[in-house]
């Protein structure tokens, strides 16, 4: 039997006593997501939409789109193309968080040996109104957006992404999910957009948005 002596005895109660770290807070994982949308000041892309929602006849469009922080967009394209703006802003998820968002943590998951947090945003109050985002534990983006209206759930967005010059995490394609009802009652549809070729933080022009 082996001689138990007091250093065992005294590293052993060391790890005994040590405190147990905490998951993450919410604030802690917006702010790595946040971080990595605060480095990038502006981008080009290449972009295609693919629309498919019952009742709507739309062809596939292609465009450019050209983004300045905090929220100028320019679209080039020779067809007409409605997109929102949050889809060619990164989710831009500071325009949730105004002075009077609360900011929880709704629950941590795992995909794999990889956790996903659900950050919950909402307004302070009594409003059942919220906005859900799963964010990877791997490399701090959100992997899927919901915008929630009492118990319906106004919209539900996929993303993925992946890195440009090894430093900017940068959307490479979303799909929106639409509940019937939204737009029309013909039943529930979905968008997709995808992003290629980019450009980023090349100085774009303030003049470059008012033309």
């Amino acid at each position: 039997m082996p001689k138990i002596t007091a250093e065992l005895i005294l590293i052993l109660g060391l790890f005994l006593t040590l405190p147990v770290r905490a998951e993450l807070s919410a604030w802690e994982v917006l702010n790595r997501t946040l971080a990595l949308q605060d480095a990038v000041e502006d981008y080009t892309a290449e972009c295609s939409m693919i629309v498919n929602i019952p009742g709507v006849e739309l062809p596939e469009r292609h465009f450019k789109v050209y983004y300045k922080r905090p929220n100028k967009v320019k679209i080039d394209s020779e067809q007409a193309v409605f997109i929102p703006r949050e889809a060619v802003t990164l989710g831009n998820l500071r325009r949730h968080l105004k002075q009077d968002t609360q900011v929880s943590l709704a629950g941590v998951g795992r995909r794999g040996e990889e956790k996903l947090y659900c950050v919950k945003l909402k307004p302070r109050g009594d409003s059942p109104n919220r906005v859900l985002v799963w964010i990877r534990s791997e490399n701090w983006t959100p992997t899927r957006t919901e915008i929630w209206k009492g118990q319906t759930r106004l919209l539900g967005i996929d993303w993925s992404f992946a890195p440009v010059k090894e430093r900017y995490w940068m959307p490479t394609s979303m799909v929106a999910r639409i509940p019937s009802g939204l737009i029309n009652d013909q039943g529930p549809g979905e968008v997709r957009l995808t992003w290629e070729s980019y450009a980023v933080n090349t100085g774009l022009s303030d003049d470059l948005f008012r033309q």
